[in-house]
């Protein structure tokens, strides 16, 4: 059975923001509203730093282990200390028991 960390070890509180759009005008703006705050554990995997058109892009890959919530989706945010993570794909439902989810988040930064 996969356990993760000790409870006392989910101690990051994220703010979820849920992604929203509206058609305005004939063209769809995209929004976030804030659910609620969750916690989990932080895990930096990496950075990647690139020159695109002459500009820097600094690419930060982390993962977020927290418990299992059902709305939780691609493409909402997370707020963590500030900063904001995009969730990249589907969360992982860990080994489908509905008990801890680990969720892959990124965020860009610099450029114009």
């Amino acid at each position: 059975m996969y356990k993760p960390a000790n409870i006392r070890e989910f101690i990051t509180p994220a703010v979820h923001k849920k992604a929203t759009s509206q058609l305005i005008n004939g063209r769809t703006s995209k929004g976030y509203t804030e659910v609620g705050t969750i916690r989990g554990k932080f895990k930096q995997k990496g950075t990647a730093e690139t020159t695109e058109n002459g500009l820097t892009i600094i690419n930060e890959k982390t993962t977020f282990i927290t418990w299992y919530n059902a709305e939780i989706k691609a493409a909402d945010i997370l707020t963590i200390g500030g900063l904001d993570f995009e969730i990249v794909g589907n969360p992982e439902n860990v080994e489908m028991r509905s008990r801890y989810m680990v969720l892959t988040l990124e965020r860009i930064s610099g450029g114009a």
